[in-house]
């Protein structure tokens, strides 16, 4: 997904964001003609595993490097990334991984990082699936004990006035598939149309407690 972000520039209602994704995809633009060998990939995974360089994320059956330090959001109290809208690279299962560490790092407690969690996988896969081009764009943080999200993706005009016409994108937030479970969980959310640059946001934003080691450093 990397080598597919770094192959062009992004659309003009995106350009705002072009230094967020040259952080991100970093190498991948010089790397994007070489050939990925998936057998040295494999070995690689597994060496790191098993000399305790990775580690499980629970519940899932995923690896993350287990110095916390060394992560690419540690010092930081947000961070903003991109994934592509095709579910063949997982989009959401990126997300999904990228927010649980982030929170975990943050020292959120469990029951409020898997609640921001949820909330986050389905406001990215209303903006995946909604999406008319490949980037969409992530930002989300934690300011004054309260984590927020604002999650913005790419619709042409004719998309736009459609869902605009259906209450996709209405202020009836009920419409709109996956904001009933996200108005339960968050304490603010908010769907903002933007005809003029043809794109729509997702803002959300939920009061966190954390693990009393952790509290100081956010």
């Amino acid at each position: 997904m990397y080598r597919l972000l770094a192959a062009k520039p992004l659309p003009a209602n995106l350009s705002e964001f072009q230094s967020d994704l040259d952080r991100q995809v970093g190498d991948a633009k010089e790397q994007s003609n070489i050939a990925i060998d998936e057998n040295f990939m494999q070995r690689e995974i597994t060496r790191l595993f098993d000399a305790g360089a990775t580690e499980v994320i629970l519940p899932y059956s995923e690896l993350r490097w287990r110095n916390h330090n060394e992560w690419v959001f540690h010092k930081d109290s947000s961070e903003s990334f991109f994934v592509g809208n095709d579910m063949n690279f997982s989009p959401l299962q990126f997300i999904r991984s990228r927010v649980q560490n982030f929170c975990d790092d943050k020292g959120v407690i469990g029951p409020h990082r898997d609640e921001v969690v949820i909330s986050v996988t389905e406001a990215a896969e209303n903006a995946i699936k909604y999406s008319n081009v490949l980037p969409v764009f992530i930002h989300h943080g934690i300011e004054n004990e309260e984590y927020f999200i604002r999650a913005v993706n790419s619709v042409n005009d004719l998309n736009l006035k459609d869902e605009i016409s259906r209450g996709k994108f209405s202020e009836d937030v009920s419409l709109m598939r996956g904001v009933l479970v996200m108005s339960k969980l968050l304490d603010f959310l908010d769907i903002v149309r933007d005809v003029e640059k043809k794109r729509v946001e997702f803002v959300g934003r939920k009061k966190i407690s954390f693990k009393s080691s952790k509290l100081a450093t956010v």
